[in-house]
């Protein structure tokens, strides 16, 4: 990351919504002017050169000498030589502190284009990977982005590493393991595969090094949750890592959908640090995930009573790593599955009372809540529940937010507005949408997810990436899918693309209006 880039980062977190942060009247010397750029504010706008004071983006204009002639002695001048600045990018969808702890463990696939190239990059890792430790692709890429258009075999991973177990999820469909991996997790004839999973086996009856989700993709949670993870220094110095990862990629904030194998507070030591000490380099926001079904209720009713909704524990930054509400999972009987390689789940017949009883927890303490949906099939009944609930508690008193939503219908959509709800829209199609074709067909994939049928409708939308391990946490990936309707591999998916600015508006300040600090604007 050159100079002028790491600069811009470090003030950019607050400037998914720029304009709206410009103080009146007269200004002290900024203490940053930069000059010479090519701006686009979060608003399209576009301007030469731009000003900082307090933090704060004070003036944007065409006039760079004009801001030259407000600096001091004290002001820092940046010449960005015709570079491009755009607003700080706002994932409303990244599982950012758990992609933290796993950080330095994994190998990331982003953009490799061959089968070939990731194997030998497995290879070399597996050469300096400690006795004790896993060589790992934890999600983030798809199989469709290789030349080979295929997930590597067990054999190829034995081949490269016959002492090293290696595993590889792809996205949550499935995982291959070695049979180093194999041995080391002691998955035999007699291993039993939870239910809704597969453990793939030869005609022996031997497992081949295959597991699948069917759709359940339990089997493939149970595998990480077994890999070795890191001490506690160790996880720090790995999320210090993750986070300049994401500023580097122009992402200067992030919301926070928790996820499985992820346990608050124990595992979010890491970020919590970084955020106490001052460290944490872009906003933060918290949404807490229960992970034992049954308990749920348990769950968030402790999580109430510790913390307020909204608690900011960032030592110096106003909304810099905050408590924010629960989800996006709120139970786990109104919960459905994104594997795309497998049937679509039917919510089971009690999901409507489950779901009612903890939405009514937050809607009494106050916590925002979201709720992973995938299909329109669930949308509908948790929208049945909603209804219910905002006869005798208003459900628009608090945020509230649907997840994904990839085939969420129009009269989902009506209902979703009159209820005052929003919606995270992720890249997700961009690495399943080969899949997702497949199973469903062009027709449905062309909608999916109806980004602009959202917009029309008036609902407060947000984009994210959902990374790291059904997606990638690189923004530009699902900036990509959303201006061009292909996925990573180049598939048309039938889409109607999204204007670039359009696009980079849902990154910004869309995202950022699914948080406290510009909820109450809209």
């Amino acid at each position: 990351m050159n100079t002028f880039t790491k600069r811009f980062a470090g003030i950019a977190s607050i400037a998914s919504v720029a304009l709206a942060l410009i103080s009146p009247g007269i200004m002290a010397a900024p203490e940053l002017v930069v000059v010479n750029a090519n701006i686009t504010a979060a608003d399209t706008k576009q301007y030469r050169a731009l000003s900082v004071e307090n933090g704060v983006f004070s003036e944007f204009s065409n006039r760079s000498d004009l801001l030259l002639s407000q600096a001091d002695n004290n002001t820092t001048v940046i010449d960005a030589k015709g570079k491009r600045l755009i607003a700080g990018i706002n994932d409303s969808h990244l599982h950012v502190t758990r992609g933290g702890r796993f950080y330095n463990l994994e190998t990331r696939w982003e953009g490799i284009t061959s089968l070939k190239a990731g194997l030998a990059m497995l290879k070399a890792q597996a050469e300096r990977t400690p006795k004790g430790q896993w060589v790992r692709v934890v999600g983030g890429f798809s199989p469709y982005q290789f030349e080979e258009k295929r997930l590597p075999t067990p054999q190829e991973l034995t081949a490269i590493a016959p002492d090293t177990p290696v595993f590889v999820l792809h996205l949550y469909s499935g995982g291959v393991l070695n049979q180093k991996a194999l041995e080391v997790l002691n998955i035999n004839k007699d291993t039993k595969a939870p239910e809704g999973s597969v453990i793939e086996r030869d005609a022996a009856g031997n497992p081949t090094g295959v597991l699948l989700a069917q759709p359940n993709p339990m089997i493939l949670y149970k595998t990480i949750a077994a890999l070795p993870q890191m001490t506690t220094d160790q996880q720090l110095n790995s999320s210090r890592q993750f986070y300049r990862k994401l500023l580097s990629l122009g992402v200067t904030s992030v919301i926070d959908a928790g996820g499985g194998g992820h346990n608050f507070p124990d595992d979010y030591i890491a970020s919590e640090t970084l955020a106490k000490q001052g460290e944490l380099p872009i906003r933060v926001s918290n949404y807490l995930f229960p992970q034992v079904p049954a308990k749920e209720m348990l769950n968030f009713m402790q999580w109430m009573h510790a913390f307020e909704a909204d608690e900011n524990h960032h030592s110096h930054l106003e909304n810099g790593y905050v408590i924010e509400g629960g989800g996006e999972l709120l139970t786990y009987r109104a919960s459905d599955y994104e594997n795309f390689r497998a049937p679509r789940p039917e919510l089971p017949d009690d999901a409507e009372h489950a779901l009612e009883e903890v939405i009514r927890l937050h809607l009494l303490e106050g916590w925002p809540f979201r709720l992973h949906a995938t299909y329109d099939e669930s949308i509908t009944r948790i929208l049945n529940v909603l209804e219910h609930i905002h006869n005798t508690q208003r459900v628009d008193s608090v945020r509230w937010i649907i997840d994904h939503a990839e085939t969420v219908s129009d009269t989902n959509l009506a209902r979703i507005k009159k209820l005052g709800g929003a919606i995270a829209v992720q890249g997700r199609m961009a690495f399943a949408g080969e899949d997702f074709v497949s199973r469903y067909g062009k027709a449905q994939a062309a909608r999916t997810p109806p980004i602009q049928a959202m917009i029309d409708a008036g609902i407060t939308v947000g984009l994210g990436t959902d990374g790291t391990r059904v997606s990638s946490f690189n923004p530009w990936a699902t900036y990509y899918w959303a201006v061009t309707g292909k996925t990573v591999g180049g598939f048309a998916l039938g889409s109607t693309p999204l204007e670039r600015q359009t696009a980079l508006q849902l990154f910004t300040s869309g995202s950022a209006a699914l948080s406290r600090w510009f909820w109450h604007q809209r």
